[in-house]
């Protein structure tokens, strides 16, 4: 083989090496940028599920006084555990929660709520009494047992 040839192989090899190790270089930049956004997903994953249960806390403390019926704070309850993909149904005391919001399903909310008629209101508003005075009991322990409840 000439010396020109040889110059000739010996500068591709080293042009590929160069290009190589620049790939090389340009995946690892990409692979520490895709775990950084992993991580910052992660972050935001764990602080918003930290949000969620401090809300429930919150719902709990105040439940039971003039801002909060247990109707209410039982519907937003079982929405949060829900987004907490917690489904604690079968659990014994904190079923509560479910049973109320399954009884009241039917009753209108919000803007319908204030489309109701007044004796609609009325009939609506003694069926949530009669829950929860029916439930009192098992609430107070589900509020309880919720309150102890480690969300992992």
């Amino acid at each position: 083989m000439s010396f020109t040839a040889f110059m000739i192989v010996l500068l591709c090899c080293v042009g590929v090496i160069a290009v190589s190790l620049w790939f090389i270089r340009h995946q690892l930049k990409l692979n520490k940028a895709r775990e950084e956004k992993i991580r910052a997903g992660e972050d935001r994953f764990l602080e918003e599920r930290q949000k969620r249960i401090d809300s429930i806390r919150v719902l709990l403390k105040t439940v039971g006084t003039e801002e909060l019926n247990w109707i209410e704070a039982s519907i937003r309850i079982k929405h949060l555990l829900d987004q907490l993909s917690e489904d604690l149904s079968e659990h014994e005391d904190i079923s509560a929660f479910y049973i109320i919001t399954e009884k009241t399903q039917h009753i209108p909310t919000h803007e319908q709520w204030g489309d109701l008629p007044k004796p609609a209101k009325m009939k609506f508003r003694l069926e949530m009494d009669s829950y929860e005075v029916e439930h009192a009991e098992h609430l107070q322990r589900a509020r309880s047992s919720l309150m102890a409840y480690d969300f992992k």
